[in-house]
């Protein structure tokens, strides 16, 4: 009676044991799996942070933008709506006080050293139009230098005290020479202290319309130049409408790409952390099942024939090693998706971090140097370092970034023992990073195309088709440009040219 009690109890104790043993895998699974919703539940809060931020800056370069494109629509259309010259500088007042959402503007025509207009207390706002304001007017008039008789380059900006409103504003202002001893001033005041360069950039063509409209009255001698302004103008004006559609598109993309990469992020993270809980599952599983492959195999007779006839007939070892394979292949296309999710992200936020001083030497030996397996026993790479370095001001991670790009698509286009060369020209104010390869080259169809977002001439699953286009993102934010030369069966020479630092 006493072996039977022990025996239930031994019997209870194992029971207990292997409860115990269940309990603690499922709470190591749960742990798991905890963390990886943490993990994900973080990362997914900085991307909807960073897309948030994306959306605000990409609404107010659209809207900046928009108000470019109405500036210079409006100043075309006015060359030939006016007939007096006073007229025609009004006109140009109205359009930039509108445009820049400046305070207020004045117009003044000195003649023969007299003040022919503006001589009066009136100045233009975008609101109510013309106004009484005395302490505007002469703010604006003591600031400008009506003495000057050379015309300007570019709008010139001073800083002022407003008293009116106790804080510092700026007086824009440009003069134009309208004949022998008259000139046209056209000022602004702005609202507060803060004023953007591009600003300045688009009302520059200020001058060029003033040029245009103004010399239009004199057709006798002024006619041949007339119409290369036309021309000038016409060409400048469909350059920046491609310029502003293209960034509307971009910011499009940009918006596209973010709302992408979240809508990923959440299921593949459920994705991700279930298939790392499965596949320990299911190595439990195998585990206990090898242990009681070798236990019946132990109790030998009925029990051991009875095992492998279900071993057999179930395939269970190679249904193992299929499901483990299984396993490995999602993982591995898991983490692919996750790669391009990176991408997408990377093509969406491409700027972080604050400019320093870049060698163009270091940074042409580093990206040698990170792809050196992939060229080692391929291609001979070469490297004409300049006499003297030269630094730019940027981000290094990303400029590493592009320029490891290029050279790995020169690796991949060029054929094995033919050469790659990198070199580096100073051409002030600008430093040209040159990646030029003896590869297949590239044909006019796909040339005009490699900058286009997810387009990639590689096998699927050898690229995004984001790497381009990221590349050409991060220069034009460091204020650069990329250009292309390709022959089909001769080479591609890559250019990317970046302004100097001042410590150049």
């Amino acid at each position: 009676m006493s072996d039977e009690r022990e025996s239930i109890a031994s019997q209870k104790i194992s029971e207990l044991e292997a409860r115990v043993n269940s309990l603690e895998r499922q709470l190591k699974r749960q742990k798991l799996a905890r963390q990886s919703a943490e993990a994900f539940l973080e990362t997914y809060s900085q991307d909807a942070y960073l897309a948030n931020q994306a959306l605000r800056k990409s609404l107010q370069a659209s809207k900046q933008r928009e108000r470019e494109l109405l500036y210079l629509s409006r100043s075309a259309s006015q060359l030939g709506a006016n007939s007096t010259v006073a007229s025609f500088i009004f006109s140009a007042l109205e359009s930039a006080v509108e445009f820049c959402q400046a305070s207020c503007g004045k117009a003044i025509i000195i003649k023969n050293g007299n003040m022919v207009v503006g001589d009066d207390d009136k100045v233009l706002t975008s609101d109510n139009g013309w106004v009484e304001a005395p302490q505007l007017s002469t703010l604006i008039v003591d600031e400008l230098p009506l003495t000057l008789t050379e015309s300007y380059s570019h709008w010139c900006v001073n800083a002022v005290e407003r008293q009116d409103v106790g804080r510092e504003a700026r007086v824009i202002h440009l003069m134009h020479q309208l004949s022998d001893n008259e000139y046209a001033w056209l000022a602004l005041l702005t609202a507060d202290d803060t004023l953007e360069e591009e600003t300045l950039y688009i009302l520059d063509t200020t001058k060029h319309y003033l040029n245009f409209g103004l010399r239009d009255k004199d057709k006798s001698h002024k006619l041949s130049h007339q119409e290369a302004a036309i021309s000038s103008m016409e060409q400048d004006r469909k350059h920046l409408e491609e310029r502003l559609v293209s960034a509307d598109k971009m910011a499009m993309l940009g918006q596209l790409a973010a709302g992408i990469a979240h809508e990923i992020n959440n299921p593949i993270g459920y994705v991700r952390s279930n298939t790392a809980v499965a596949k320990e599952i299911f190595s439990d599983y195998q585990s206990a099942l090898d242990q009681i492959g070798d236990l019946c195999r132990d109790a030998g007779g009925h029990i051991a024939e009875t095992f492998q006839k279900l071993e057999k007939d179930f395939s269970l070892e190679d249904s193992a090693k299929d499901i483990a394979e299984m396993f490995e292949e999602s993982s591995e296309g898991i983490e692919r998706i996750i790669d391009i999710v990176k991408a997408l992200r990377s093509f969406s936020y491409p700027s972080s971090g604050k400019p320093a001083d870049i060698s163009a030497t270091e940074a042409m030996q580093t990206a040698i140097k990170l792809t050196n397996n992939l060229h080692r026993y391929k291609n001979t790479v070469h490297f004409k370092a300049p006499e003297h370095d030269a630094t730019f001001k940027g981000n290094a991670g990303q400029i590493q970034q592009v320029l490891v790009n290029f050279l790995t698509n020169a690796i991949y286009a060029t054929a094995e023992g033919k050469s790659i060369t990198l070199s580096i020209e100073v051409d002030e104010p600008i430093v040209r990073l040159i990646v030029e390869d003896e590869g297949e080259g590239m044909p006019p169809e796909v040339l005009n195309k490699v900058f286009t977002p997810f387009y990639t001439t590689k096998p699927p699953g050898d690229g995004t088709g984001l790497g381009m286009s990221i590349s050409l993102t991060i220069v034009e934010e460091h204020d650069g440009t990329v250009d292309i030369y390709s022959t089909e069966g001769v080479g591609t020479r890559v250019v990317v040219s970046i302004p100097l630092s001042d410590a150049s």
